[in-house]
């Protein structure tokens, strides 16, 4: 892309924990993934961007939904109303190309979550795109299609969550770190579910970063006390009726111009959940990721991979929203899948990036 392209109760008895189909399993070691069906049994590390293409890593903890929100990005770009614009997804090898095709599947005709990351290896996609037309349109005089063409690539070194719970001995997520300083903008998914039942997220984050500053001090590549990069922070699972609910009893959420309900004030959501999530490690995140990151370079979100049921010609009833329920013990999408604000974040980073 060129210059020019652009008590004893740690939490409210409420909260329960929900199962949503991606649960971490450690029983046995992952395997590397081999990039091309042909290639050698070497570690792929990670591809370098071409020019001044943007790459975008993806990190977050055991069952945040990573695997899921990869599966749901591509729905998502292909948005029919062209609210995104208009995109085009590549799969950089067979492996990639795969998933994609395999999850969208799952998601879309299975009706269920595609399963949680059990190896690591590489993914990688390209997304070129044209925002023209769109609310997120630069005007230039006489180039503003030029403009508003976006190009990027999401690779992702994808390993289990719980690999960064133990960075000094584990090598695959030692390698991912590499991935993520080599990125220009992060997706951070933080999963409200996960962190209520075990409130351990801070320990995932807190690990990540500290391994990903000591990478870019040696790269040369820090902005005085700040990461170089633009951070996406994503609170997911926003449909999950114990998330959803919890928005609505505190006055964070409105309906949209589709009658989608939406949080205009996404930051002061997250805040406000920290402190509403009673003894959690929630506000320990938000410390650590101002503290990490430049405050013009952060940007928040709540998302959710699948969405809410709508009713038949759109819309969303408030009384029946969820779009998930068990079945045989198992989560099952009840509907279609509507991708909410999983395009928002990576629109949002390449434009915080194009600024700079």
């Amino acid at each position: 892309m060129s210059a020019e392209e652009p008590g004893e109760v740690r939490f409210p008895p409420e909260l329960r924990p929900t199962v949503r189909g991606e649960e971490p399993h450690a029983d046995s070691a992952p395997q590397w993934r081999e990039a091309v069906p042909d290639a050698s049994t070497a570690v792929p590390g990670p591809r370098p961007p071409m020019g001044d293409r943007v790459r975008i890593g993806l990190w977050g903890s055991p069952t945040s939904g990573k695997t899921t929100f990869l599966a749901a990005l591509r729905l998502a770009a292909q948005e029919p109303s062209g609210a995104y614009g208009r995109w085009q997804v590549v799969a950089g090898d067979d492996v990639s190309e795969a998933f994609l095709i395999k999850s969208s599947r799952e998601l879309t005709i299975d009706r269920r979550f595609p399963g949680a990351t059990q190896d690591s290896g590489l993914l990688s996609w390209l997304f070129r795109g044209d925002l023209t037309g769109t609310r997120y349109a630069r005007k230039r005089f006489g180039r503003s299609r030029r403009a508003n063409r976006m190009e990027f690539e999401l690779s992702v070194l994808d390993v289990p969550g719980g690999f960064y719970e133990d960075l000094y001995r584990d090598v695959d997520a030692d390698r991912s770190i590499d991935h993520l300083a080599a990125s220009t903008g992060l997706v951070y998914l933080f999963d409200p579910m996960h962190e209520a039942v075990d409130g351990d997220s801070f320990a995932y984050l807190n690990g990540t970063l500290a391994r990903l500053t000591r990478r870019c001090m040696a790269a040369g590549t820090l902005d005085g006390p700040y990461l170089p990069h633009h951070i996406a922070v994503c609170i997911t699972k926003f449909d999950d009726p114990e998330v959803f609910e919890r928005a609505r009893r505190g006055g964070w959420t409105e309906l949209g111009p589709q009658g989608t309900p939406v949080v205009p004030d996404p930051e002061g959501f997250f805040d406000w959940l920290a402190r509403d999530l009673h003894g959690s490690s929630m506000e320990l995140i938000g410390r650590a990721i101002r503290s990490s990151f430049h405050p013009s370079r952060i940007h928040y979100f709540a998302t959710s991979a699948i969405g809410f049921s709508t009713r038949p010609g759109g819309g969303v009833d408030l009384g029946r929203f969820g779009n998930v329920r068990q079945v045989g013990g198992e989560p099952q999408i009840l509907g279609a899948v509507n991708p909410h604000n999983v395009m928002d974040p990576v629109i949002a980073l390449l434009l915080g990036i194009k600024k700079r």
